[in-house]
């Protein structure tokens, strides 16, 4: 028997480990979505927002000038964040709320009168429900119903209203 046999497991194994964790950084960087960031002026009051990987809609924005990343969700009814990221945007305690959501009733709260910010469009005095689970904000309705959504292709434009 040789005594060259352990070393050459080690290796074949040492080749396993590094192959592995090669495609597993490479699929965890590509499963994070992609957050659209709007430039420092938007082009005539609107932006542009690629379709991520995952068939959603992200555009970065802040709560009261404080950095959060949104998913843009038609079927919510309110902008609405996780505890965690209330404490990050140092939003104050609200009111007692109970949410349905697609993963069933929530125990939260509402925080009314926010600045909210999408891609540089600023809505202001919105109420924000506190309560969903995540790391992402949803962008709900009641920041939606103020300007103009359109959808088309692999991209959504939201648009400052003129009229």
């Amino acid at each position: 028997m040789s005594s060259r046999a352990p070393w050459g497991h080690f290796t074949a194994l040492a080749i396993w480990i590094i192959i592995s964790g090669v495609i597993y950084l490479y699929f965890d960087a590509h499963q994070k979505p992609t957050v659209a960031v709007a430039s420092a002026q938007l082009a005539g009051g609107e932006v542009v927002i690629p379709r991520s990987h995952d068939g959603h809609y992200y555009v970065r924005g802040a709560i009261n000038g404080r950095p959060v990343d949104f998913m843009v969700d038609t079927g919510a009814s309110t902008v609405s964040i996780s505890h965690e990221i209330a404490r990050n945007t140092h939003l104050p305690r609200g009111t007692p709320a109970n949410f349905v959501t697609a993963n069933g009733a929530v125990m939260g709260e509402i925080v009314s009168g926010q600045t909210i910010e999408a891609g540089g469009i600023v809505v202001e005095g919105l109420s924000v429900g506190v309560g969903i689970q995540g790391d992402i904000a949803l962008l709900g309705q009641n920041f939606l119903r103020r300007i103009d959504v359109l959808q088309s292709d692999d991209k959504m434009v939201l648009r400052v209203r003129t009229r």
